[in-house]
């Protein structure tokens, strides 16, 4: 049990620092995007394809990260008045009836829908915008995995403080 909660720990907390890396990338194109527009009259819709997949990246790879580190969206109306036991319990039993389930579904729809974007050799609908358009698509089961992995952790972490 504590060799799978530190792997699970470990493998969702190291998303933080490719979480980084996307989000500088995300920043740098949309410097670069900003400055040819406006300084030297040009756009590339390769360019801004682009930022919308560092962004889509940076998403999906952090939700595992969020949801171990507590910083999700949830509704706090009577978090805060339920005990730390009672917390622990809603925890397990959203943990266990909806998230796991949720991105079992997700994975397993995910990797057919990047594989047909794979195998289609499925690129972007305008003629200057970025091929390999699977890859992109592929974060989305990887995102969830990484999701139902700090699940996982949570779950193995349930009867003790945030991880």
């Amino acid at each position: 049990m504590a060799i799978l909660r530190r792997i699970a720990n470990q493998i969702v907390l190291k998303t933080a620092y490719i979480g980084r890396f996307f989000l500088i990338m995300l920043m740098l194109t949309i410097i670069i995007d900003v400055i040819g527009r406006r300084f030297l009259n040009m756009s590339s819709v390769s360019l801004q394809e682009l930022e919308w997949h560092f962004h889509g990246a940076l998403f999906l790879l952090c939700l595992g990260f969020t949801y171990l580190k507590d910083a999700h969206v949830r509704v706090d109306l009577f978090r805060d008045k339920f005990s730390h036991k009672t917390n622990r319990i809603i925890e397990i039993i959203g943990c266990s009836l909806f998230l796991l389930p949720y991105c079992a579904v997700v994975i397993y729809f995910g990797i057919d829908f990047a594989m047909q974007a794979y195998t289609g050799g499925e690129m972007s609908a305008t003629a200057e915008g970025l091929p390999y358009r699977w890859i992109i698509k592929s974060l989305l089961p990887i995102g969830f995995f990484l999701l139902g992995l700090s699940g996982i952790a949570v779950l193995l972490n349930s009867g003790k403080e945030k991880i």
